[in-house]
């Protein structure tokens, strides 16, 4: 009988550690290629009509930037987290590859998205970016450095903890 449990805890034990070292890899290979000093540039008008420029913005703490799409699932489970955090923090979103202005605004009203968001319907800026996987989530710190990166689903707790620990 103990020996069933010992296996089966040390089967548990093997597939959490796989399970660890596949999630490192795949989010290394998905983030290889974003910079990771200083953040490019990222200036423009959002959707709202706001004035956008991220080496003004993280001068003020840092600034949030979410890469995400209105075709992508996870991007569905962070947004509601990403619009909370908008109301303490200051928050860039890029709609990659989601449609013209005014379909991305209409999604966007659809699903009650409340942050400033630079449309970005040929993934230019994703590229320059270095982003390849929705939903990517990068931190720049007050001094214009990526201080984190998250590519996929991830929490509001999460998020808001990396906020506060970078300066």
């Amino acid at each position: 009988m103990e020996a069933t449990i010992y296996n089966r805890i040390s089967k548990l034990l093997v597939f959490i550690l796989l399970a660890i070292l596949m999630a490192t890899a795949v989010g290394y290979i998905h983030q290889r290629d974003i910079p990771k000093n200083q953040a490019p540039p990222l200036d423009g008008y959002s959707l709202q009509g706001e004035v956008l420029n991220l080496n003004e913005m993280y001068t003020g703490g840092p600034v949030l930037i979410y890469f995400w799409a209105s075709w992508c699932p996870y991007c569905r489970i962070v947004s509601p987290a990403v619009t909370e955090l908008a109301r303490d923090y200051q928050v860039i979103g890029v709609a990659m590859q989601s449609g013209d202005d005014e379909v991305v605004k209409e999604y966007m009203q659809r699903h009650a998205l409340e942050f400033p968001v630079v449309n970005d319907p040929q993934g230019t800026l994703s590229t320059l970016w270095g982003i390849k996987v929705t939903p990517t989530l990068v931190i720049v710190g007050s001094d214009g450095n990526i201080a984190w990166i998250t590519s996929g689903a991830t929490s509001k707790l999460g998020l808001s903890m990396r906020l506060k620990l970078t300066k």
